[in-house]
C-alpha cells in the first residue's frame, strides 16, 4: 500500500471515529463546510458550519447569534466548542441568480416555501477545547479545525466542563443559549465581594433570595446578614405564594438546580424607638408586646393575602418567636428589638456619625475622653461645648458647628435610651442563626438614621470577624447584603457634609473590602444606579451580574455594544456574569424568578 493510500485509510478511519464520538457528545447537525478554510492567527480563530434546512427549522437555538456549538476535529479527535457569531442565510433564487438586477425581476410576491430548503451557513468562533479519551481539563482552542469535522449541539454536562461552568455549590442558574447547561460558582467567591446591578424589577432581588436560600440548603458554614431598608427581606421566612403559576414553574427550575427549601428560621433585628413604640405597640416597650405589634402590622397582612389565593398557613406568637407552618412550609422569626443605650457607647460617639468632620470627630473624643464623667446625654455635651471649652481645646467654630448638629440629628433619630426591650449586638452576633435581618424598613426609620444604623453595624460585624481571628476561631463565612447600596456608599457629590459623609464611607468600605477577605467576609451589593455608586465598591467587587440596564451603562462594566444593546433589552431573570474565575470574563444566564421564599409586595395589590 502507498504513502497516499496509507494517509487516506487513515483520514477515512479517523472520519468514522470523529462521527461516533461527535453521536456520545451530542447531537450532529451540520459539518465544519468544506468550500471556506477554517482560520486560527493571531487575529483571528474561525470557522464555517453548515447546516442543512431540516436541521435549522428543528432547534429554536439554531439561527441565534451566542448559541453554543461543537465540532469534533477529524484530525485529533478532540472536542472544540464554538460559538456562533454570524448567520447566512439565503434563499434558493440567490443561488440561481448571482445578479441582483436578474434576482429581482424573477422575483415574484407569491410564496415559494421550496426557496428556504438551502442549507444555513454559520461563522462560529472557537472557544475552549479538551481531549475526550484522556478526561483532562478543556484548554484554549488554538488548533485549525479540519474540514466536514462533524458539527453538534453538545448535551449540557459537555458545555459545562469545556467552560468549566460547575466549579461550586453556589449555583446560579442556567446558561441563557441552552435550557439543561447549569452555572454555578464557589461559595469561597463571596469572600470577594459581589455587585449586582439592574433596573428595578429585572430580578435582583429574586436572585439574592435565591443566593440566601441555595446557602442555606448547601453551605452550613455561610451566615447571611441583610441590611433591609427596601421592605423586601424581612418576610422571606414567609412561604412564597404556591397558588401563583409562575412560582410554581420557578419552584421546579430552583428545585432541579439547588434542591427543595420548605423553610428556614430567621433572627429579625428590629430598631426601636419611642415614635414606633407609640405608633405600632401602644406604648409597651416589653417584647412580648413589640413581636404582637410587628406580627399584626407587617406579617400577618402577608399571611390575610396568602389565605385570599387560598395558601392556608397557620401562625402563632410566643414570646418574641414568630411561628408559622403549612404542609409545604415551617418557618419561624425571632424578633431581637435594638435600640442604643447612650452609656454604652458614649466612648463611641465621635465615629457613630458619619457627617462628623475629621477635625469633628477628634475633638469630640478628645472632649468626652476628659469629660466623661460629666457627659450622661447628648445635651450635656453641646452644654459643654457652649461653654468656654471649645475656645481651651482650640476648635474652630465650624468645626464646633459640626459637632453640635450631628449632636443634635443623632439625639433626634429616637435610636437612644428608648425604654424598652433591647438585645445588645453583641449577643446578636453571636447568634447561631444563619440568616439575620436588619428590619430598618418598617422600623421608620429616616435616611439618616439608616445610615448611622448601617455604618455602626458593619463596624462591629468587622471587629466581630476581627477578634475571632485573632482568637483563631473563624469558622464560618459572613455575608453582608445591601440593596439600594447607592444611597449609603454614593459617589462623591453635594454639600461639604456629604463629602465628609462620602469620604469617610468610601475609607471604611475599602477597608472592609480589602481586609475582609482574609476574615471571610463578603459583600454582596444591589443597586439600579451603579452610576450613583462608589467607585470603590465597583472596582472591589470581583462578581459582577448585570440584569436589565441601560447599554451605555453595560458597556461601562465591559460588554460589547452589541451585548450591552441586547441586555437592554432583555427579558427578567436574564443576566450577564462578569467573573475573574470565568474561562471567558463574562457569561449570560438565566435565574429562576420568583424566588423559592417569601418575596410579597402588597402596596401593588
Amino acid at each position: 500500500m502507498s504513502a497516499g493510500e496509507d494517509l487516506y485509510s487513515s483520514i477515512k478511519n479517523n472520519v468514522e471515529r470523529a462521527r461516533a464520538l461527535a453521536v456520545t457528545l451530542g447531537e450532529i447537525v451540520g459539518k465544519v463546510v468544506r468550500g471556506i478554510p477554517s482560520r486560527v492567527s493571531s487575529d483571528e480563530m474561525s470557522v464555517f458550519v453548515l447546516i442543512p434546512p431540516d436541521v435549522y427549522y428543528k432547534h429554536k437555538s439554531l439561527g441565534r447569534v451566542g448559541t453554543l456549538l461543537g465540532v469534533v476535529d477529524i484530525k485529533t479527535l478532540n472536542f472544540i466548542l464554538l460559538r456562533a457569531v454570524g448567520y447566512e442565510r439565503a434563499d434558493a433564487a440567490s443561488v440561481l441568480y448571482s445578479d441582483t438586477s436578474l434576482v429581482n425581476t424573477a422575483e415574484t410576491y407569491e410564496d415559494e416555501p421550496g426557496g428556504l430548503m438551502t442549507n444555513v451557513l454559520v461563522k462560529c468562533e472557537m472557544l475552549t477545547k479538551y481531549d475526550v479519551f484522556s478526561g483532562g481539563p478543556a484548554e484554549a482552542a488554538d488548533v485549525v479545525i479540519e474540514p466536514q469535522s462533524p458539527a453538534i449541539l453538545p448535551r449540557g454536562e459537555v458545555i459545562e466542563k469545556a467552560l468549566d461552568l460547575n466549579r461550586g455549590l453556589w449555583r446560579l442558574g442556567y446558561l441563557d443559549s441552552t435550557n439543561d447547561v447549569r452555572v454555578s460558582a464557589s461559595f469561597e467567591d463571596l469572600n470577594y465581594h459581589t455587585l449586582i446591578v439592574g433596573t428595578t424589577g429585572t430580578g435582583k432581588t429574586s436572585f439574592i433570595k435565591n443566593l440566601i436560600a441555595t446557602a442555606f440548603l448547601l453551605d452550613d458554614k455561610s451566615k447571611i446578614t441583610v441590611l433591609d431598608t427596601t421592605g423586601d427581606y424581612y418576610h422571606i421566612f414567609l412561604p412564597p405564594d404556591f397558588s401563583s403559576p409562575a412560582v410554581k414553574e420557578s419552584l421546579k427550575t430552583f428545585t432541579s438546580l439547588v434542591g427543595r427549601i420548605n423553610g428556614f428560621k430567621v433572627d429579625i433585628v428590629l430598631p426601636v424607638t419611642r415614635a414606633w413604640l407609640r405608633n405600632y405597640a401602644d406604648g409597651k416597650g416589653d417584647v412580648i408586646s413589640i413581636t404582637t405589634a410587628y406580627f399584626n402590622n407587617f406579617v400577618k397582612p402577608i399571611i390575610d393575602y396568602l389565605d385570599k389565593r387560598g395558601v392556608k398557613l397557620y401562625a402563632s406568637v410566643e414570646m418574641n418567636t414568630i411561628r408559622v407552618s403549612s404542609s409545604e412550609w415551617t418557618a419561624e422569626a425571632r424578633i431581637l428589638p435594638f435600640h442604643f443605650k447612650f452609656g454604652a457607647i458614649k466612648g463611641v460617639i465621635h465615629k457613630l456619625n458619619p457627617y462628623f468632620s475629621e477635625q469633628a470627630s477628634h475633638f469630640l473624643k478628645i472632649l468626652v475622653r476628659k469629660r466623661r464623667d460629666e457627659i450622661r446625654s447628648f445635651q450635656d455635651i453641646i452644654d459643654i461645648l457652649e461653654s468656654d471649652v471649645a475656645e481651651q481645646l482650640k476648635i474652630h467654630k465650624s468645626t464646633k458647628e459640626n459637632i453640635i448638629r450631628g449632636l443634635y440629628l443623632l439625639a433626634n433619630t429616637g435610636l437612644f435610651n428608648v425604654r424598652a426591650a433591647r438585645i445588645p449586638l453583641s449577643e446578636i452576633l453571636r447568634t447561631n442563626r444563619r440568616i439575620v435581618i436588619f428590619d430598618l424598613y418598617n422600623s421608620n426609620l429616616d435616611d439618616f438614621a439608616q445610615k448611622i444604623l448601617i455604618y455602626y453595624v458593619l463596624d462591629k460585624i468587622f471587629a466581630f470577624r476581627e477578634a475571632l481571628l485573632k482568637a483563631g476561631s473563624l469558622s464560618d463565612r459572613a455575608i453582608i447584603i445591601v440593596d439600594e447600596a447607592h444611597k449609603f456608599f454614593p459617589s462623591s457629590k453635594g454639600s461639604e457634609e456629604d463629602t465628609n459623609y462620602v469620604r469617610r464611607v468610601a475609607g471604611k468600605i475599602a477597608y472592609m473590602m480589602r481586609l475582609g477577605r482574609r476574615r471571610r467576609l463578603g459583600f454582596v451589593f444591589a443597586t439600579h444606579n451603579p452610576n450613583d455608586l462608589s467607585d470603590i465598591i465597583i472596582q472591589l467587587a470581583n462578581n459582577k451580574f448585570l440584569f436589565r440596564i441601560k447599554a451605555e451603562i453595560a458597556e461601562s462594566f465591559g460588554l460589547s455594544k452589541a451585548e450591552a444593546l441586547t441586555l437592554s433589552r432583555e427579558a427578567n431573570g436574564v443576566a450577564y456574569y462578569l467573573s475573574p474565575w470565568l474561562r471567558e470574563s463574562k457569561i449570560k444566564i438565566r435565574v429562576p424568578i420568583p424566588p423559592p421564599i417569601g418575596h410579597y409586595d402588597l402596596s401593588r395589590e
